[in-house]
């Protein structure tokens, strides 16, 4: 049944294959020996190990989780000519550059056997592509479908190279992920809504830590403005892009998409009580699969003060994600940034409450005693850096605004945001103090 069969790739190296039952609706995965006795030979998550155990239903939603949403998962099933629930057949239409390093391809059909291309991509084609969005879906260029990576937004993967943009294929890979304006949605500004977001947490972790802890962002003006994000799954090596592996926080917790937010059946008053999807619970329990634990709690507690400082309601399973090696799991660099209360289009329902939480404004210290109770983080340690954070988002959520980033009326929109990060890190710091009076009986 070689027509249901995939060869597995980690970057250039094969790993192994997806095999597919139709019949039984059954998955497989087989790791090749060569690449289980490889010293960087790693299990692509810790639901699917190197010994070939991992169910049917886990490797479904492994492969799920690497699908786009909404309309790009309609575009591309429709490219396809499959259905959306035909998962097999939508990994093999897309395989060939997913998040990570994976690439799911026919057999025979490795990377020495893929036509290398690197074409242009002016400023003027994009931006005419751009504008064109309500005749021609954004993810197709080229008569194919390009954007394989998960979400709702759109996306074009590119390579970015002395200053031009590419669209490269076969054993090239993407450096960074160009986001447009979304279309149709009244969500304005957004582009500079996550360039400002992901920039603050950079200026505040450089001060505090030293070093970034969100993606690389840039505005590009086509003259649209189009979010340019460096991906932090790609690393040059001399002239050559290496793809690293990494998984989403569903796809680590062996979650399907379904289940990103926490109130995973929704908030309707019959079943908001059901809380079966990602939490910060259920991703504390990820610490003994972690290469540095302590570091790794520390980054998803960061990733949590942002999501109280920014107001990015949204931040749900798969907006956070972990590099997989041999050795275990790394929390990888913040992205999705986004402070969504600035929309009142949208529900302002946290993805994943603090403690028993869902309302961001009833975030009281003793939500976030208990969200370090779930998480396993200590109560003093988070305080500390809850308060640091804190002081630090007062002072540099003006600076960013101020900078020659942004344009028009992006200018009076990253000011007003300026001033709601700032308001609401001094509603935080009134409240740090009391996080560690709470005891652990009291939760």
């Amino acid at each position: 049944m070689s027509d249901y069969v995939l060869e597995v790739f980690s970057d250039t190296r094969r790993l192994g294959t997806l095999q597919y039952e139709p019949e039984h609706d059954d998955f497989s995965l087989n790791y090749d020996p060569e690449w289980v006795a490889s010293p960087v030979g790693y299990a692509l998550s810790p639901q699917l190990p190197l010994n070939g155990s991992g169910s049917s239903r886990a490797i479904r939603r492994f492969l799920e989780n690497l699908l786009p949403e909404g309309v790009a998962l309609d575009v591309a099933s429709r490219d396809a000519r499959v259905t959306r629930n035909n998962i097999f057949g939508l990994i093999r239409h897309l395989g060939h550059e997913t998040a990570g390093a994976l690439s799911f391809l026919p057999p025979n059909g490795g990377f020495a056997e893929q036509e290398t291309m690197r074409r242009a991509l002016p400023f003027e084609e994009l931006e005419q592509r751009i504008a064109d969005r309500a005749n021609r879906p954004f993810n197709i260029w080229d008569g194919k479908v390009r954007m394989s990576i998960a979400g709702h937004q759109d996306k074009l993967l590119v390579e970015r190279r002395e200053g031009r943009l590419f669209l490269v294929d076969g054993s090239l890979s993407s450096t960074h992920i160009l986001k447009p304006e979304p279309f149709g949605v009244a969500t304005p500004c957004m582009v500079a809504n996550e360039h400002y977001c992901m920039s603050l947490a950079n200026r505040m972790s450089h001060r505090r830590f030293g070093s970034d802890m969100a993606a690389a962002v840039e505005i590009l003006r086509m003259p649209s403005p189009v979010l340019s994000v460096e991906r932090f799954d790609r690393s040059r090596k001399d002239d050559r892009i290496e793809r690293l592996h990494i998984i989403d926080g569903c796809q680590a917790l062996d979650l399907s998409v379904a289940a990103k937010y926490e109130r995973n059946l929704g908030d309707g008053p019959q079943v908001q009580h059901i809380r079966d999807g990602a939490s910060f619970e259920k991703l504390g329990a990820l610490r003994s699969l972690l290469v540095e634990p302590a570091l790794g709690m520390q980054r998803i507690a960061i990733w949590a003060v942002t999501t109280l400082l920014f107001g990015n309601s949204d931040a749900h399973g798969k907006n956070i994600s972990f590099r997989v090696t041999r050795a275990g799991l790394s929390v990888t660099a913040l992205y999705d940034l986004v402070s969504v209360v600035q929309y009142d289009r949208f529900d302002h329902s946290l993805a994943m409450a603090f403690g028993d939480v869902f309302a961001l404004e009833e975030v009281r210290a003793f939500a976030l005693a208990d969200f370090c109770e779930r998480l396993g983080v200590p109560r003093p340690y988070f305080a500390r850096e809850l308060t640091r954070l804190c002081r630090l988002a007062i002072e540099e959520a003006p600076a960013q605004a101020k900078e020659p980033a942004y344009q028009g009326d992006e200018v009076k929109f990253v000011a007003q945001l300026a001033g709601y990060v700032a308001a609401r890190a001094q509603a935080l710091l009134a409240m740090a103090s009391d996080i560690a009076k709470f005891k652990a009986d009291n939760f």
